[in-house]
Parts: C-alpha cells; sequence; structure tokens
C-alpha cells in the first residue's frame, strides 16, 4: 500500500504552502517520503533556490517543502503533491497517481537535478478572511 493511494482521485487546486510569497524558480535535490516521522508520513522537497522575488531569499540557498500525508486535510497535502510531482515531471496531472509518486521519492531520484517554478502567494482562510496562509502553484520550467 502506497502513501499516495487516493492522489489519482484529487485535484491540486486547494490547500496551503509555508513558502514565502513570490516567484521562484527551484533546484530540486531531492524528493523524500521518510517512514515514522514525529508528524506522520510526509512528501520532502529539498531544492536550492534558482531564482526569486521574495527578500527572504538568496540564490543558492536551499529551501525545503513539507506536506504531511497524515495532517489534518490529507486530501489537500495529496493535491499539493499531486501539483508538484506534475511539474516536476512535466506531464498533465492526471497523469499523477501512486505509482509516479512512488516513483519520485525512490532511492534513484529521478527528479534531482530537475527545476521546478512556484508561484507562491497569501490567500484568506474560508473560515476567517482576517488569517491567511501561503498558496503555492507549481509548474514546470519551460
Amino acid at each position: 500500500m502506497s502513501m499516495f493511494d487516493g492522489i489519482d482521485k484529487v485535484s491540486s487546486t486547494g490547500g496551503g504552502s509555508r513558502l514565502t510569497p513570490g516567484k521562484h524558480r527551484f533546484l530540486i535535490n531531492a524528493l523524500k517520503a521518510p517512514p515514522g516521522l514525529r508528524t506522520g508520513r510526509c512528501f520532502i522537497a529539498e531544492m536550492t533556490v534558482v531564482s526569486t522575488t521574495s527578500s527572504n531569499y538568496v540564490e543558492g540557498q536551499s529551501v525545503s517543502w513539507v506536506r504531511n500525508r497524515d495532517g489534518k486535510f490529507p486530501e489537500l497535502a495529496l493535491g499539493e503533491i499531486k501539483n508538484f510531482v506534475a511539474a516536476a515531471a512535466n506531464c498533465d496531472e492526471n497523469t499523477v497517481g501512486p505509482a509516479e509518486c512512488d516513483a519520485a521519492v525512490a532511492e534513484n531520484q529521478p527528479f534531482a537535478g530537475r527545476m521546478v517554478d512556484c508561484d507562491a502567494f497569501d490567500k484568506p482562510f474560508k473560515s476567517d478572511s482576517s488569517k491567511v496562509f501561503t498558496k503555492a502553484i507549481w509548474s514546470p520550467v519551460e
């Protein structure tokens, strides 16, 4: 059973990220899904900043993007993972399923060395518009 079971049935349009708002280009160093983290199953993208519009990052800085599969909103996490993997693979997100995500985090690291673009922006919570989260939209580098 894959931790990504159900990813082929969700959309990548919902959810949030804790990235800094801005337009970013990242070099993928590694994609991981380590077992047994204290917070549950997670998808981790370890990346290097190639370019950014954010003053919070500098070129060459290492960053990580983490999605908790076992968190409060697992469907949102799956949608965000699907969006990321589709961008890294430069494919339509409807072709991303559990097998493709398992392959993405495999020991041979098929996406290491690839770049992805990220448009991160603040978005208000539906339940309380005075609070915001940072939403990340991932796309392949053209």
